[in-house]
């Protein structure tokens, strides 16, 4: 019985789970800043029947995707992470996509202490916006949470595909080139 129900729980829970693995890589980019370079590179990964739309069908989609972002600077740290993309939810929310849920979003970060080759994903499911930390240094990965909501995402991608993106070349990045 054992053997059976081994296999039949497996299924079960690989169908349950978010599908990262049915997602595709859409594009990918580097946020630089003068003087400094290289802060962070950001990629983004939809289902395969979205690769190559738009940004506002992005930013509006309610299917699975993600935002992966790989800390490419040890002057990142938690505290400008968070003031920084606070600063991005304000512009997202004058192009149309405000969220009251943006501090629920941030609070996630306050015992994440960055490091340079530490990385964010940053998912949308069925359950939620998805937030996980993965560490370079033991490879380890934590779930900081998951907030139920559509809005959240839309505020959160429009921080890099909305009308008033944090860097232009890295949104055009992200759409593919386009």
């Amino acid at each position: 019985m054992k053997k059976i129900l081994f296999p039949v729980l497996l299924l079960a829970c690989a169908m349950a789970a978010p599908a990262a693995e049915d997602l595709v890589l859409n594009g990918s980019g580097l946020r630089t800043k003068p003087i400094f370079g290289a802060m962070y590179e950001l990629s983004l990964n939809v289902p395969a029947g979205l690769k190559g739309s738009d940004a506002k069908t992005l930013i509006e989609s309610d299917q699975p995707m993600e935002l992966v972002l790989l800390i490419k600077s040890g002057l990142i740290t938690r505290k400008r992470f968070v003031d920084t993309t606070e600063g991005g939810f304000a512009k997202a929310a004058q192009s149309g996509y405000a969220s009251e849920k943006t501090t629920a979003f941030l609070d996630q970060f306050a015992n994440t202490e960055f490091k340079k080759g530490d990385t964010v994903v940053m998912r949308q499911s069925s359950e939620g916006l998805s937030t996980l930390y993965r560490k370079q240094a033991d490879a380890s990965e934590t779930t900081l949470g998951t907030i139920a909501g559509l809005d959240l995402k839309q505020a959160l991608f429009a921080i890099w595909l909305g009308d008033s993106p944090v860097q232009a070349s890295l949104k055009k990045a992200l759409l593919g080139g386009q």
